[in-house]
């Protein structure tokens, strides 16, 4: 194995990079995010559920919803 063969150091790329994205939420809305991530959290006892995957998975949901309502409304 010569120099140029030897492993990478660090952590291995992803396939599919994240973009970060910062907002502000009321402190309403940040609790019932949160609320919804402990239900998860009861719900899958074995995964540990962040704030961050609470958010995701609400966001694609509302995605999902929306983009079938705009089908049935025949735009987007």
């Amino acid at each position: 194995m010569t120099l140029l063969d030897s492993p990478k150091k660090g952590r291995p790329r992803k396939d599919d990079a994240m973009g970060a994205l910062a907002l502000r939420l009321p402190q309403a809305l940040v609790g019932d995010i949160d609320a919804y991530a402990a239900a998860l959290q009861e719900q899958l006892p074995g995964l540990n559920i962040t704030r961050a995957d609470a958010i995701r998975q609400l966001i694609a949901v509302g995605l999902k919803v929306e983009q079938e309502r705009f089908k049935k409304e025949g735009s987007l």
